[in-house]
């Protein structure tokens, strides 16, 4: 099973950093550099930090993402009752149904 993003960021050697542009909404660099100065840190510290704190989720929805495509092609050429059968889903109503199995 892979690593979760946050566990791999947390095992990076604190010099192990590379430089890049970014390019943000000004609302986001404000809020950024406004907290930086708050925490009297650095604008990088500041974003590295909030995609340390929101990569889980960002990663987890890939994966959902990619869940959903791999199903959807694999499920694509049944009809709607077909692919509700394969998720285990009654079609017959209740009132049809032996009073054991309700």
């Amino acid at each position: 099973m892979a690593t979760p993003a946050h566990a791999l960021m947390s095992q990076l050697p604190i010099d192990d950093k590379k430089r890049t542009t970014l390019t943000l909404p000004a609302s986001l660099l404000d809020a950024a550099e406004q907290l930086a100065t708050r925490r009297s840190t650095t604008i990088s510290a500041i974003v590295a930090q909030a995609l340390e704190a929101g990569m889980p989720a960002l990663v987890r929805k890939d994966r959902a993402l990619q869940t959903y495509e791999t199903l959807r092609a694999a499920l694509g050429d049944l009809t709607e009752e077909e692919q509700l059968l394969v998720d285990g889903i009654r079609l017959t109503p209740l009132a049809d149904l032996p009073a054991d199995e309700r």
